[in-house]
């Protein structure tokens, strides 16, 4: 049995996520830009809220109320520079990005409300805070990368030094080939105070053929599982593999660190270092939980030409289970992005199945088929079979299932494979990832940080 898909030629998007110095006075300009971006995408958030208040919500008739809608005006980026002179001081490239947000996030909270919008419901847009300690902005033009002596050009701030520990193994291809283009670039600065440069590049490609030979040992399925991260269909786990959860193995210091936090008097200067310390622990907790998702997806996309995978609400299970620490603890949807994305790419002759999202893996015999509905309950862990007396594992049995739908789905020729929610384009899903493990980067002190 063989199967292969064919695709056209595409562009294709990758970020690099780098480590950013920024000198003191650069810094100050950051900080100042992050504020000026804040206030562009809060007054748009006003102009609307205010505009619906008392113009369209006292009128009835829909019709009309589209027909107000096309009248509305609402502060161009010169009307704000003329009203709050310091907009000036920063990028206009970041103020236009500002208000992009803005209205995209009332486009995608229509199209939530209309029912038109792939993935979970998303609210109305709300203020941003300067309280949250997570800021970023974005660049769209006149940026540059100079990787020889490891500057960032960005406008208004100049040249930024970054670290990296060089193109080891040709993990940097994508980037550094003539081809590439890079189209924008996000400054961010994360709670514990570290500055990120996150550089999205884009270039053209021709996917290339993806093949399945029909091999058993070729395809695997993967069950989620708590405690175990997943279990796959021949019958080992993720701790097999290396998973610790991350945030259960570090509790203790972590609760010394947010208890000394919750002592500390509010506004003080020593409330602040607490809660840089805790920032900066949760951070390490973070990239040692995403470094081992790294290397899981990139030995499972090596590995095997097909992978088949269950579609969970696991933020709608957690709400009714008494084990939703690890539930969050497991990160299943970052994995499952970043398994989608490396599936996708050229080098990795791999194919992601994701069955649908009602597909009983749990309470079908891989065996006759049988559907045994007792199964329902979760604490049911073993079952045999009363049609042919085979005895189960739930979660050994659902990952067979999930293997053996993935492998009837790439053989009936299911060319959309890659199907993740929430996302609206790659460009989006490869600045909220990474974009694999291309993106490994140094810390000042010679720790790896990988991609969030």
């Amino acid at each position: 049995m063989s199967n292969k898909l064919v695709g056209s030629a595409e562009t294709q998007h990758r970020a690099l996520k780098l480590r950013i110095y920024p000198s003191q006075s650069q810094e100050i300009l950051i900080n100042k830009t992050f504020g000026c971006c804040r206030q562009i995408y809060n007054n748009r958030l006003f102009e609307r809220n205010q505009f619906y208040e008392t113009v369209i919500k006292p009128e009835t008739d829909k019709a009309k109320q589209k027909a107000l809608w096309k009248t509305a005006h609402f502060s161009s980026e010169k009307e704000m520079k003329q009203k709050f002179p310091y907009l000036g001081e920063v990028s206009s490239q970041a103020l236009c990005s500002a208000t992009m947000f803005a209205e995209q996030a009332y486009k995608n909270f229509f199209a939530s409300v209309k029912g038109t919008r792939n993935g979970s419901a998303v609210g109305k847009p709300k203020f941003k805070s300067k309280k949250s300690h997570d800021f970023s902005y974005r660049e769209c033009m006149n940026v540059a990368l100079n990787w020889k002596e490891r500057k960032i050009k960005v406008p208004k701030l100049g040249e930024v030094k970054f670290r990296h520990s060089g193109n080891k193994k040709g993990k940097l291809d994508f980037f550094l080939r003539d081809g590439a283009d890079l189209k924008s670039v996000t400054i961010r600065k994360n709670p514990a105070g570290e500055y990120y440069a996150v550089l999205l590049f884009e270039r053209e490609y021709c996917h290339k053929q993806k093949s399945y030979d029909g091999g058993e040992n070729q395809a695997i399925g993967l069950d989620f599982s708590p405690a175990d991260f997943y279990i796959d269909s021949d019958g080992s786990s993720g701790k097999d593999f290396g998973y610790v959860a991350q945030k259960q193995a570090n509790l203790k210091k972590l609760t010394k660190l947010q208890r000394n936090l919750m002592r500390k008097q509010i506004g003080s200067a020593n409330r602040e270092k607490a809660r840089v310390k805790v920032a900066k622990f949760e951070h390490h907790i973070a990239e040692c939980r995403n470094d081992w998702i790294e290397k899981e997806t990139k030995r499972l996309v090596s590995t095997y030409q097909v992978v088949g995978i269950e579609d969970l609400n696991l933020r709608g299970m957690m709400k009714f289970s008494r084990n939703a620490k690890n539930y969050g603890d497991a990160s299943w949807g970052n994995f499952v992005n970043k398994l989608l994305w490396k599936s996708s790419l050229n080098e990795n002759d791999c194919q992601v199945v994701k069955a649908d999202r009602f597909f009983a893996s749990s309470q079908i015999c891989h065996c006759c088929g049988f559907k045994n509905l007792i199964t329902k309950d979760l604490k049911v862990r073993e079952w045999t079979c009363p049609e042919c007396g085979t005895f189960h594992i739930r979660d050994v049995n659902a990952a067979i299932n999930l293997k053996e739908n993935a492998i009837k789905q790439v053989g009936q020729g299911v060319s959309e494979l890659m199907s993740v929610e929430g996302v609206e384009d790659l460009a989006t899903l490869a600045l909220q990832i990474g974009a694999s493990d291309e993106a490994e980067n140094l810390t000042g002190d010679g720790q790896n940080v990988l991609t969030l």
